[in-house]
This record gives structure tokens, C-alpha cells and sequence, in this order.
């Protein structure tokens, strides 16, 4: 009887350690901590279970309390190779983490920490997500239109081309009597005799580059901010040319060109009509329009020649062969429209000269600056920044995100068809 008493008395508390062990391995958390290594005196380290253990470390120990300070003791030496392969892959606990709260007597110095494991730490949360921080998309398209910038630069223009217009209606009076004043010593004047239907022949190829550059910059996908820095550019070439001739007047350079006759009286309503008069005919004289002289220094027929060819070679594709013919072709029409205008004798050849220059430098400067980022600033080492037209130029090119693409589309809504097949790269 004695002892059916101690094998029921056995069998209950059996009951009780196995109950223990299922709310354990229940209501215990994920991620506990499996023990540590700790030295010995002896310079062994063996492990230390804490009192809060998860499933695993429950089914590694003993059932009973006493065999688990027994086994603490005498049990085999465990070395840190053989736990970290007994312990999985346990994130580090940082403080404030909540599994490491959980953990008694268990601070962060005692998990073997990887680098990797730190790297994906960084980039990841308690439950494992990796977080990938996705730069925001640009809110603002890189080349915007501006279509209202475009309109104001085209007015400044028109204000630059009229003040060159009135430049040439007061100079118109002030030109040396060609009967006492002859043409200055020129090179190429004094050595070529003239030839008066070459300034026609000058202004037809201006007419015709002007125009098929015109429409080719109408096709231009980004056509709005080629049309801003057309105006722009030339606004600056007319209202250089304003200055230069009204400064010197210049004795004329042909002895055949007519010119209307000259009037002691400028009044502001002469100048106007003037004004009026040469707008009508756009500067040119092969309408009969230009009938006013002492526009030498420097030459517009040359501004326009030379600037036409650097359009058409700065925005259009290059790697096609017709496209480069097209380039070459537009080079030899300047040329031959600049060598048409010295057989006229319609300039002086200092002011060919000067024209090519002022026009290649404003266009080259200009665009060096909208290209390049880092020059859209002032700064002491940006000597570009130092032009007087700059502050404007940031204003026009500021939002402009850089070398403006050699690519073609439909300009009109309709048909969309066309719009899809309108892209080309250069």
C-alpha cells in the first residue's frame, strides 16, 4: 500500500512538470535568449541556461530543477563553436528591443554579432522586413516648357530689334557725304570690284536659312526652350549692334548702294516712320525696304548666316549621315552668303569679322552655361557668372536640367498617330 501511495505521488508530480513545460512552450516568445558562454577559473567556459528559456532550451534541459543544476556542473564543456551552431540565426537585440526585454541578465555584448548581420540590421524591423529607401520622383519634368518664358524672351527680342532700328534711323542722318568721304582702305573692297546683284543673292540664302531653321526648331521636341534661347541670343546680338553703330558712324562702304536722302529735322515722328518702314521689310533690302545706310559695325547679314548654321548644327541629330550633309550644307550656304555680301560691297570686312566673332562667342558662352550644372551659380572660381547678362540668364535657364535633347515630334494634337512614332535620339 506504501508504495502504490509513492507511485501515484510520482505520477502527479510528473503531471505538473509536464504541464509547465506546455504553458512554456506556449505562451513563451519567438526569439529568447539560449545562454551565453562565461569562463571559468580553470580558463574553461561552459554555458549558463537563465530561467526564462523558450521551447528549444526547455527540450535540451532536464525536467526536474535539480538535474538541471546538476547538469550545469558536471555536465560536458560546451565550447562557443558548439553554440553558435546549437543557436540559429537571432537577430541583434538593441536597447528598447522588445525580445530583449525578456531576457534576464542578457545585455547586447553577449550575442555574437556578424558585420553582414549589422549591414541588414540597419535596413531591417523586428519582424524581418527589409526596408528600401526609394529616392522620391522628380515632381518638376527636367525640361520644362515654360511656355510663358518663352513668350517673354520673344518680346525682349522684338523690344532689341526695334532699338536697333532706331539706332540705324538716327544714324541714317549722320553718315559722311559719300561725295567728300569715300569708302575707308579695305583689303578686300579696294582689290574686288562690286558687284550689286550679290546683295540680293546674300538675302535670298539668309531667307532661306532663316525660314527651313525656323521650321526645323517647330519639330523639336523640346521646341519652347530652343525658341527661349533663340530670342534670348539674339537679343543680345541686336542690342550689341544698336550700341556699336550708333558710337561710329562709318563712311559707306559702296559707292552704288542708294540710300534715301538725308533730313536736317529727326523728329521722334520721323524716327517712327522709319522704324515702321524698315519693320516692314524685316531689315532687308531686296524688298526695297532698306533704304537707310550707316549700318556697318557689325554686320547683321553675317549674324544671321553665321548664327542659322549654329542652331541647325547645335540641335540636330549628328550621327546621321543626310542630317550631317544638312550641317555641311547650312555651313556652305553661310559662306557663300558672307562672300556674296563682301561682292556687293555691303560691309566693310573688319565688320564680317567682328559679327562672326560676337555671334560664335554669345552662342558658345551661353550654351557652356546651360550645360554644365555647376556653372549655374555665382562664385569666384565661375569667371562666366561675371557677364552682366548672367542674372538673367538664370532666370530663363534655371530650371532647365541640362543638354537639351536632339529629338523631333508632331507639334499639333492631332494626328496622334505621328506622335509616337516622332521621337528620334541624336
Amino acid at each position: 500500500m506504501h508504495c502504490f501511495r509513492w507511485y501515484i505521488y510520482k505520477i502527479t508530480q510528473k503531471s505538473d512538470s509536464f504541464c509547465k513545460l506546455f504553458q512554456k512552450m506556449v505562451l513563451e516568445p519567438k526569439f529568447v535568449d539560449y545562454g551565453s558562454i562565461h569562463p571559468t577559473p580553470d580558463g574553461h567556459t561552459h554555458q549558463v541556461h537563465h530561467g526564462v528559456s523558450g521551447p528549444r532550451s526547455a527540450l535540451l534541459s532536464p525536467l526536474d530543477d535539480e538535474d538541471v543544476t546538476a547538469n550545469a556542473s558536471a555536465g560536458p564543456k560546451m565550447t562557443q563553436g558548439d553554440l553558435y551552431q546549437r543557436q540559429p540565426l537571432l537577430p541583434n537585440p538593441k536597447n528598447g528591443d522588445h525580445w530583449a526585454q525578456h531576457t534576464h541578465g542578457t545585455t547586447g555584448s553577449e550575442y555574437y554579432v556578424d558585420e553582414e548581420d549589422e549591414i541588414m540590421d540597419k535596413g531591417s524591423n523586428r519582424n524581418g522586413d527589409i526596408i528600401i529607401d526609394i529616392p522620391a520622383s522628380r515632381e518638376e519634368p527636367r525640361f520644362p516648357q515654360e511656355r510663358w518664358k518663352t513668350l517673354l524672351a520673344f518680346v525682349i527680342m522684338c523690344f532689341n530689334f526695334i532699338l536697333t532700328l532706331t539706332s540705324l534711323s538716327l544714324v541714317h542722318d549722320k553718315v559722311p557725304d559719300r561725295k567728300v568721304y569715300g569708302p575707308l582702305p579695305d583689303v578686300f573692297l579696294l582689290n574686288v570690284p562690286a558687284y550689286d546683284w550679290a546683295l540680293d543673292v546674300s538675302e535670298y540664302i539668309i531667307i532661306f536659312c532663316v525660314n527651313s531653321c525656323m521650321i526645323t526648331m517647330i519639330f523639336h521636341k523640346h521646341r519652347f526652350i530652343v525658341f527661349r534661347r533663340i530670342f534670348l541670343i539674339m537679343s543680345l546680338l541686336y542690342m550689341y549692334r544698336a550700341i556699336t553703330m550708333y558710337v561710329t558712324v562709318l563712311p559707306l562702304s559702296s559707292t552704288t548702294y542708294v540710300c534715301s536722302p538725308t533730313s536736317n529735322d529727326t523728329s521722334p515722328s520721323l524716327i517712327m516712320k522709319r522704324v515702321l518702314h524698315l519693320m516692314s521689310g524685316f531689315g532687308l533690302s531686296v524688298n526695297g525696304k532698306h533704304t537707310y545706310c550707316g549700318d556697318f559695325i557689325y554686320s547683321g547679314h553675317t549674324v544671321v548666316l553665321v548664327f542659322s548654321y549654329l542652331v541647325i548644327s547645335e540641335y540636330t541629330p549628328k550621327k546621321f549621315f543626310l542630317l550631317r550633309i544638312v550641317h555641311w550644307l547650312y555651313w556652305i550656304l553661310g559662306l557663300i552668303g558672307v562672300i556674296m555680301l563682301q561682292l556687293s560691297h555691303g560691309h566693310y570686312t573688319v565688320d564680317v569679322i567682328i559679327a562672326y566673332y560676337v555671334t560664335t562667342r554669345i552662342f558658345w558662352i551661353y550654351h557652356t552655361l546651360a550645360n554644365n550644372a555647376n556653372l549655374k551659380q555665382f562664385s569666384s572660381n565661375n569667371l562666366l557668372s561675371r557677364t552682366w547678362w548672367f542674372a538673367l540668364f538664370l532666370y530663363f535657364e534655371g530650371n532647365v536640367g541640362g543638354p537639351i535633347p536632339r529629338q523631333f515630334d508632331w507639334p499639333l494634337p492631332w494626328p496622334r498617330r505621328w506622335h509616337s512614332k516622332g521621337n528620334r535620339a541624336s
